[in-house]
């Protein structure tokens, strides 16, 4: 009969005795536990693919030998944001990487406190001594960035890039994002395509220069008043952007539009569709994220699909590794992305 770790797990529980050379190995915990010496590491690092009831056996056997490599954090990972999700543009998106954050740390039996910051009073930040880690959620102000870094504060930028490369950070690939994005369109026929951008998030720049890393790769020209910048990412800028432009030209002067999120692209299939242009016949809209409502939409949206409750996840075990001093090295994660096509992208529509 082959036996499962939580059987050895079960099997193993009687052994809980410290070894006579006084010294606790990871095998001692592995042998106590009944599991491999690969189980037993994986789980007191915080890995995935371990049960939660396997995981909590391992941990117990390592506090009760006092193990000394595996101690949880002493205090609870703290989430810092300056968003209110539920009255975000971005907020579906975004309270699927909390899920995915929130779980992870169930998971590994961590606390998790939220606080949201006010950007103007980041340097007033005051770490306590109950706080082990921060993740930084969809922020990454410089005043915050800095003083974490020289302070030597644990802290994981949640779905951001920190460019100067001074704390670690988790996201989604927003360069290939874009990239698919705009080959769809590409290949489609599109040579005018418009594009929604918010330059302020380092990510966004990353979607636009992988849109304009396709563009010239089918041998378009990168067109600067083609670029839209707006305020924010929310639906009802993309859709005064797109309805302004329109009034302006008369008629459109592009023939798709690569959004810089699922919000912004809503926005402007709502613009589009007001003025009788039709979407995909007329102009083809791409968004990016991914989000419940994309396939749900009047005009179902082709986007970029991204895995959000994967990037808490990850931006926690990282943040795990940190506190654990584990490793120094920053690090900048980014996780896979696929083009969802749906029924907001066509053909190019011939003049003849």
């Amino acid at each position: 009969m082959t036996l499962t770790d939580s059987d050895r797990a079960h099997a193993g529980e009687h052994a809980l005795q410290p070894p006579a050379s006084g010294k606790v190995t990871l095998k001692d915990i592995a042998d106590a536990v009944g599991v491999s010496i690969s189980t037993a590491s994986r789980a007191l690092k915080g890995m995935p693919g371990i049960s939660s009831e396997v995981r909590s056996r391992i941990q117990q056997a390592a506090e009760r030998l006092n193990y000394a490599g595996t101690s949880q954090p002493g205090g609870v990972l703290t989430v810092l944001s300056d968003l209110h999700l539920a009255e975000s543009a971005t907020g579906e998106f975004m309270q699927a990487v909390q899920a995915g954050m929130e779980k992870r740390a169930r998971e590994l039996g961590l606390p998790m406190s939220m606080q949201l910051v006010n950007p103007a009073a980041m340097r007033q930040l005051d770490p306590d001594a109950a706080t082990s880690g921060y993740l930084l959620f969809s922020m990454q102000h410089e005043d915050i960035v800095s003083l974490l870094h020289e302070r030597g504060i644990p802290a994981v930028i949640v779905n951001g890039r920190e460019p100067l490369m001074r704390l670690d950070a988790v996201a989604p690939a927003n360069r290939t994002g874009g990239y698919l994005g705009a080959r769809h369109l590409t290949q489609l026929g599109h040579t005018r395509i418009l594009r929604l951008t918010h330059s302020p998030r380092p990510t966004i720049r990353d979607r636009m220069a992988g849109c304009v890393k396709a563009m010239l790769d089918a041998g378009l020209e990168d067109h600067d008043d083609l670029v839209v910048e707006l305020e924010a990412m929310r639906t009802h800028l993309a859709y005064q952007a797109i309805k302004q432009r329109i009034e302006a030209q008369g008629s459109p002067d592009f023939t798709a539009i690569l959004c810089c999120n699922d919000a912004c692209a809503f926005g402007a299939i709502a613009a589009l569709n007001e003025a009788g242009i039709n979407v995909p016949g007329d102009v083809s809209v791409v968004g990016f994220d991914d989000i419940p409502t994309a396939a749900l939409n009047s005009v179902p949206l082709t986007t970029i699909h991204v895995d959000a409750e994967d990037i808490g996840a990850r931006s926690v075990n990282r943040l795990l590794e940190r506190v654990r001093g584990q490793d120094h090295l920053a690090t900048y994660t980014e996780t896979a992305v696929s083009l969802v096509v749906r029924e907001s992208t066509a053909p190019v529509r011939s003049n003849t």
